[in-house]
């Protein structure tokens, strides 16, 4: 089993951002943004997209609870790509938690080996004294793996990243639409994001005059969308929820 990113283009719907800052945060965040996959037969399957979180001495995946009505945790896999092979998660010792009233999930890996590869081959992002903030920036990154997007060569299966600057239309939706406008000023239809489910949305906030430096912010889990209307998230909170309901007593 193989797996490979291939080169993508940011692309933004309605946020102004600098196409140098739009390069800088794509490449920061693909290293952030692990796609799930789920094992048939001995093929890869595009599902979703996760984080990879640690709380302590615990490293997890973070992403959407409703992907479970399609596989179960034991069927999924990761790709380790500076190791060049994929992970199957059957034998990782899953132990996995899910937000009673909200679509977020976390697989807690309990193999440590395991979890180190995860560590060596994705950044973790720390929701650990996430700043909440009563005014909300209106600008926002999302960083996933659109299942059309994806194609298989040779036993590989190759994916284009989507990188989508959005804006924010209330505590939970963000817009999107059918066409959005590519870094290179090109005008492109947007995809499905089947398979983006449980990607990290990040709020950007400005430096003072620099048009690349900012500060991103881990704002909501990506879980739902109306294509020609918005993406629907569940905040940042639901996931520091069931980080404390979920650990050990």
């Amino acid at each position: 089993m193989h797996w490979q990113a291939v080169e993508t283009t940011p692309i933004r719907i309605g946020a102004p951002v600098p196409r140098a800052r739009a390069d800088a945060i794509g490449d920061a965040l693909l290293k952030r943004a692990v796609p799930l996959s789920r094992l048939d037969q001995g093929r890869l399957q595009p599902l979703a997209t996760a984080g990879l979180v640690r709380d302590g001495d615990r490293v997890g995946l973070v992403t959407a609870a409703h992907i479970f009505e399609r596989a179960h945790w034991g069927d999924l896999a990761v790709p380790l790509p500076r190791d060049g092979r994929v992970a199957p998660l059957h034998s990782a010792r899953i132990r996995l938690a899910m937000h009673p009233d909200n679509d977020v999930a976390i697989l807690w890996i309990g193999d440590r080996s395991l979890a180190q590869r995860l560590r060596t081959n994705w950044e973790t992002s720390s929701t650990v004294g996430v700043t909440m903030t009563r005014s909300t920036p209106s600008s926002h990154v999302l960083v996933g793996y659109p299942a059309c997007n994806a194609r298989r060569i040779d036993g590989c299966v190759y994916t284009k990243p989507l990188v989508l600057f959005t804006e924010s239309i209330d505590a939970e939706r963000y817009l999107y639409a059918r066409t959005a406008e590519r870094m290179d000023g090109v005008t492109i239809w947007t995809p499905e994001l089947d398979g983006v489910s449980g990607a990290m949305l990040w709020s950007i906030s400005d430096e003072e005059d620099d048009d690349v430096a900012c500060v991103l912010r881990l704002a909501a889990i990506q879980v739902a969308f109306t294509h020609n209307a918005h993406l629907r998230a569940e905040p940042i909170t639901c996931v520091l929820e069931l980080l404390q309901t979920s650990r050990p007593q």
